[in-house]
């Protein structure tokens, strides 16, 4: 390896490493270790192979080789590697709202809010199929022309993703326009993902849940299931039901685990999902498709453990598929009393699923004003194995919150921060330095540290940030806001990224996505963005920088600190 580190923060999922050492069990870590070194020509964006006269590259150092066979520079290879990553990213989205809708739709369960539910379905198969117009009066109008200009307001999948999908294919788009095709998938992405909140809302209710967290919640006396990934919410909810009857505990890894009135409580992040298998406490999951490591299959055979992809459901009614599930569940349970259990102490109390509607989103935005916090820091993306899993959200929102920076979360890395006490109300004080710690106490009931606004699926974070814009009355490119993707990993994360660029929150991505063998592209992210959307994607290529390093170098941009060494601040003059 280029440098040693620990591979994760987790205590619980440390404890396990030996273990699979042991038993010849190879986890995410070792496969990674035994990828090194990694290709440089693909690190950087410069390889290509979307047709069979490839895979070329374009060799940095050699005069011979600059093109591909059919003309692609290394600009054209970078910034199209980008749109990949983005298509990727919201293909995954637009799947799990589109199982939500038939879920809905063909009657499977009655929403909560009837009417809500028809409007918000209406409004998603509108912007799938038109790009939704009405959708434009949720944005500020400053917001809307900025997009307008540059051709990136969503008009539906087929004049978005299809037409994207084609410049990778072919043609002279010039990576400009490339980069605006990524920025209007993105687009599209984030506006499904705010109506599918809307959905959620109205099928299920929107109340924030205290939830328990990491491998502890597995101690139960009964079987055991764990959902693993994004599906459908109207099947999770059919699961969770059938098992309630049978007295069958349901917990979950990289899934949503507020679903009113069901919890499903995290049984560890992303990075250290094959380890609750190697516990002996879990008896069956269900898996979808993303967000979960394919390793699982093997793990779970070693282990004993039932495993039901949800793509088992077709043909059948979800009540049936739950019901079977369930019963599964507990007939595995039976045939795995023999295998020892091995369930660490280690559990956490977390507040997780609360929304904009559960904060006074006006004392935020006063705070911000008067300079009582020096601004708001966003915390998203799940685990890396590149870096020690967990510690740069926790190091992060530790250096933030002492230094007066109110920090939000999402998702996976929620999950993680909630790992370490940082979403449990009672530690608040133990964790959020006096700024943050007052402005936490009126700015809603109870609040952690923290703030979790739920999976990124839901689009808690955009509503969260047009909420604060509204009571700012500032574009929030005005406001001192940043977005941190610490660790990130999959490409919906990507796509999720660029959009809060788009929308005027400057964000800070690592690891370095494969676009840096193109100066071109990293300056477009930077600089065109900038003049675009008042926000830029930084990106940074140092792979040693430590955690600490890195909550130094954004802290000193929320408190206007030059810094020499750092040429892409994302503003060089806030409006105090």
């Amino acid at each position: 390896m280029e440098f040693i580190q620990k591979k994760t923060a987790d205590n619980a999922a440390e404890q396990f490493l030996p273990k699979a050492a042991d038993r010849g069990i190879k986890l995410a870590w070792d496969r990674f270790e035994g990828q090194l070194p990694e290709c440089g020509f693909c690190e950087s964006g410069l390889s290509c192979r979307d047709c069979l006269q490839g895979p070329c590259i374009s060799h940095p150092f050699r005069d011979t080789n600059k093109m591909g066979v059919c003309g692609k520079d290394k600009d054209i290879l970078a910034v199209q590697t980008l749109l990949k990553l983005v298509l990727k990213g919201t293909m995954a989205t637009l799947d799990q709202v589109n199982d939500f809708v038939e879920g809905i739709t063909s009657g499977a369960m009655k929403p909560k809010n009837v009417a809500e539910a028809k409007k918000a379905v209406s409004a998603i198969q509108g912007l799938l199929a038109n790009g939704a117009p009405a959708l434009k009066k949720a944005f500020p109008k400053a917001l809307i022309a900025a997009w307008d200009a540059a051709g990136i307001f969503p008009q539906g999948m087929a004049k978005d993703l299809f037409k994207a999908s084609q410049k990778v294919e072919g043609g002279i788009a010039s990576a400009e326009e490339t980069l605006f095709w990524a920025l209007k998938a993105a687009l599209l992405c984030a506006f499904t993902q705010k109506l599918q909140g809307g959905l959620k809302k109205a099928a299920f209710g929107a109340a924030p849940a205290e939830v328990k967290v990491n491998m502890g919640v597995l101690g139960g006396n009964g079987a055991t299931i764990v959902l693993y990934g994004r599906f459908s919410p109207v099947l999770k909810a059919k699961i969770a039901a059938a098992a309630a009857k049978k007295k069958v505990t349901v917990a979950g890894v990289c899934t949503d685990p507020v679903l009113g009135p069901n919890t499903f409580a995290p049984v560890t992040s992303y990075g250290s999902q094959e380890l609750p298998l190697m516990t002996g406490a879990v008896d069956l999951i269900v898996t979808g498709d993303q967000f979960v490591n394919p390793s699982l299959a093997a793990i779970a055979e070693e282990y004993k453990v039932t495993v039901v992809p949800t793509e088992t459901l077709k043909g059948q009614k979800m009540d049936a598929f739950a019901k079977a599930v369930v019963e599964k569940a507990e007939e595995a349970f039976k045939f795995r009393r023999s295998v020892a259990r091995d369930i660490p102490e280690a559990t956490e109390t977390a507040l997780m699923g609360l929304s904009a509607a559960d904060l006074d989103v006006k004392k935020i935005a006063d705070a911000v004003k008067k300079g009582k916090i020096k601004g708001i820091a966003i915390l998203a993306g799940t685990n890396n194995v590149k870096f020690t899993q967990d510690l740069p959200f926790v190091t992060l929102a530790q250096e933030f919150l002492k230094d007066g920076i109110l920090c939000v979360s999402e998702g996976d890395a929620s999950v993680s921060l909630a790992k370490y006490g940082l979403l449990d109300p009672k530690q608040r004080e133990k964790h959020a330095g006096k700024a943050v710690a007052d402005l936490l106490k009126i700015a809603g009931k109870n609040l952690p540290a923290v703030i979790d606004l739920g999976c990124s699926e839901n689009g808690g974070v955009m509503e969260f940030l047009l909420e604060l814009a509204a009571a700012s009355k500032k574009a929030l490119c005005e406001l001192p806001i940043l977005a941190c993707f610490a660790e990130a990993n999959r490409s919906a994360e990507v796509a999720e990224a660029l959009s809060l660029v788009a929308m005027g929150v400057s964000t800070y991505f690592w690891p370095s996505l494969p676009v840096t063998g193109s100066p071109k592209t990293a300056a477009m992210l930077s600089k065109l963005c900038n003049e675009k959307f008042g926000a830029k994607l930084i990106v940074h290529t140092d792979k040693k920088m430590e955690p600490l390093a890195k909550a130094k170098m954004i802290l000193n941009v929320f408190n206007r600190v030059p810094d020499p060494s750092v040429t892409d601040h994302p503003w060089t003059d806030w409006k105090k």
